[in-house]
């Protein structure tokens, strides 16, 4: 079973390590192979430095694709943490 769904960062520093952090954290609570695809890369988001090694920046569209028993559930909490910024203010 997949999700796929495409996004755009909203955040000022783009995506940075804290939210890198956070994309792994949840990601791996939910046991699925997820990847975000960025300018032509495919990288694994439980992958920190690969994550930050993209490069995203403010207003960049993403596509996270998500692999696993519990796709759906992932993607849906993956797009409600882009939606609100991470958590950040700015």
């Amino acid at each position: 079973m997949g999700y796929s769904f495409k996004a755009v960062i909203k955040n000022k520093l783009g995506i940075h390590a804290r939210i890198a952090a956070t994309l792994s954290k949840t990601v791996s609570q939910y046991n699925v192979e997820a990847y975000i695809l960025y300018h032509g890369s495919r990288v694994n988001a439980q992958h920190l430095m690969d994550v930050i090694a993209l490069s995203i920046t403010e207003n960049a569209e993403i596509e996270i694709d998500i692999e696993g028993k519990n796709a759906q559930i992932c993607g849906i909490e993956l797009q409600r943490l882009i939606e609100n910024k991470f958590g950040e203010l700015i």
